[in-house]
């Protein structure tokens, strides 16, 4: 006979239960977050210890519990948000299925602390394992306060698949940054091992756009405001030279909640067809108002999955807006030739073209020009073998043709091969390896700014700045850090002016994408992002010795058919794979 069938205990039921709801640290912070939300606070303050793993605690001045509501406030299926089925068709709520606080209180260690009057008295419980272990008073006002601690205590498999402190912290932030950007009438604090990270006060849509996503995002957006019948929509999108591959600046919201949505994503992209490339992702905060019984949001325990009854029609609207705002704020400005423009030249005077006087011998690359770009200057240097040339073919390589083929590649042979090499992937490599071994130098050079830089930041940007800030003195690069605020003085001179806060604008962006997955250490990752941010500005070859240079240079590095990111940089072809191309 099989095994029997029999019902799995309680206690293992809701910590099946509270996979679903709880994945990591920053789902408690999501789930209590929402809680204070809906119990209409004005002030919400987080305190997080050692990334969430060690304490989380959400302190709202919301309506409280009294001590019956607080009593059942952790059983499963606990809500003052429904009352009947039909409930479910018109929820106005962040929370509703009443999964939330028990999936907290079966893997953590819970406080829960609350009132609904102003007696100055608090009950409260300490839950472990859905079970209160302690029930007493203290001191306290209105509202609530949550405290999670341990998480995953009593789960220790699903503890140890965390990942590192860096990336929880990152989906901490997030979770702050999506609840914060919908709720701009709430004033919220964040602070992490007591250091503060947010502070934001109450203030306009735009305001707190601008206080959690960084000062330099003002002038990279443009306001969407449009109502229908069916759809009201609001928000920012960003103007369509700021665009990058990156879906880090992508918030959509539905009634003030959070959702990810491919389709109505499509929309937004499709609004940018004609003003960038297919590959680059757009960017908005967007804000969608409609009735609630026109979307379904009990798809997922998440809720981050909605349905929608006119999905097609909310998919027109968004992609006719967007494109009405980016023609009107984000086109070429006209001339009004309604004005008495005089357009003619002013007078019939000839004017000289001016005697110009050109010195073909001279070359960048032969001596050194003080202030120059370093990284050109120094293009010649010893050659070393790579794996895949020889050192006859190093000796012989200036000897053999070679061309530019698109301004991509460069064609050239070796004394049996045809190569192939593309051109910014092997300057990415050189310019990726001359940067580590500056690293390792003792010191760097630096050139100070006629004009210093200023960039604002998000406050958890700067977090990510201060954690690189040692290795981009090193090189050169200096700057103090006021509140959100980088002032950057000096900078290693291989860094034209205007580069500069595009760096820095990448090094951020990469670090949130989580570059650690791919690089073993920091200075790895440092010199990867400045590498490829130097790498984006090569054009294009101008002539042949700066074309032999490169081939030089590429083939003494120490992997010269690959870039740091693991794609191809030389493609060989024999004779062999060309004669089976003429059978």
């Amino acid at each position: 006979m099989g095994n029997q069938i029999k019902q799995l205990p309680l206690d293992l039921v809701n910590k099946i239960a509270a996979g679903e709801v709880i994945q990591r640290p920053s789902s408690i912070l999501k789930e209590l977050i929402e809680n204070s939300i809906d119990s209409n606070a004005k002030k919400i303050d987080i305190f997080i210890t050692d990334f969430g793993k060690t304490q989380i605690q959400v302190s709202d001045d919301g309506l409280g519990m009294d001590l019956n509501n607080l009593k059942v406030c952790y059983l499963n299926h606990s809500t003052s948000k429904l009352n009947s089925f039909n409930d479910l068709f018109k929820i106005n709520s962040k929370g509703f299925r009443g999964e939330a606080l028990s999936s907290i209180c079966s893997i953590s260690k819970t406080k829960i602390s609350s009132c609904d009057d102003n007696s100055g008295i608090r009950n409260f419980i300490e839950v472990e394992n859905n079970e209160i272990s302690n029930l007493s008073e203290e001191v306290g006002t209105m509202g609530t306060t949550v405290t999670s601690r341990n998480i995953f205590y009593n789960v220790p498999a699903r503890r140890k698949f965390l990942k590192s402190d860096k990336i929880e912290f990152k989906h901490l932030i997030n979770e702050f940054v999506r609840l914060s950007l919908s709720h701009h009438e709430i004033e919220f604090t964040l602070k992490h091992n007591n250091k503060p990270i947010y502070n934001l006060k109450r203030a306009n849509q735009k305001k707190r756009v601008v206080e959690v996503l960084g000062k330099s995002i003002e002038k990279k957006i443009i306001p969407i405001e449009e109502k229908t019948d069916l759809v009201q929509i609001r928000g920012f999108v960003f103007k369509a030279e700021y665009l990058n591959k990156s879906r880090n600046n992508q918030f959509l919201y539905i009634n003030n909640r959070y959702i990810k949505s491919n389709y109505l994503n499509h929309a937004i992209s499709k609004s940018y067809d004609g003003l960038v490339d297919k590959e680059i992702k757009p960017s908005y905060i967007l804000f969608l108002e409609c009735d609630p019984e026109k979307i379904d949001i009990n798809v997922h325990p998440s809720k981050t999955e909605v349905k929608f009854d006119d999905e097609n029609i909310i998919y027109a609207i968004i992609l006719s807006t967007i494109k009405h705002s980016l023609g009107k704020y984000n086109v070429v400005p006209n001339i009004d030739f309604s004005n008495n423009i005089n357009l003619s030249i002013p007078s019939e005077k000839r004017v000289s073209s001016p005697t110009i006087e050109l010195d073909y011998s001279f070359t960048p690359f032969k001596t050194p020009i003080k202030g120059t770009d370093p990284s050109i200057n120094e293009l010649l240097v010893e050659n070393k073998s790579g794996s895949i040339f020889s050192e006859d073919d190093i000796e012989l390589t200036s000897e053999y043709p070679v061309f530019d083929f698109s301004n991509k590649f460069l064609i050239t042979k070796s004394k049996t091969d045809l190569l192939i090499i593309n051109i910014k992937r092997a300057f990415y490599r050189i310019y990726y390896e001359q940067l580590l071994n500056e690293i390792d130098n003792k010191k760097n050079l630096s050139q100070k700014l006629l004009y210093p830089i200023e960039i604002g930041f998000s406050s958890s940007d700067i977090i990510t700045i201060k954690s690189v800030k040692n290795i981009l003195n090193h090189l050169g690069f200096a700057f103090t850090i006021n509140k959100n605020n980088v002032n950057i003085t000096s900078v290693h001179p291989a860094f034209e002016f205007g580069e500069v806060e595009s760096i820095f604008l990448d090094i951020v962006e990469k670090y949130h994408e989580g570059l650690e997955n791919l690089s073993p250490s920091l200075n790895d990752r440092i010199a990867r992002l400045l590498a490829k941010s130097k790498s984006k500005k090569i054009l294009k070859l101008k002539n042949r010795e700066e074309q032999d240079l490169l081939l030089n240079k590429i083939f003494s590095c120490k992997e010269p058919n690959y870039s740091p990111d693991n794609k191809r940089i030389v493609y060989k072809i024999n004779i062999e794979n060309i004669n089976s191309k003429f059978h």
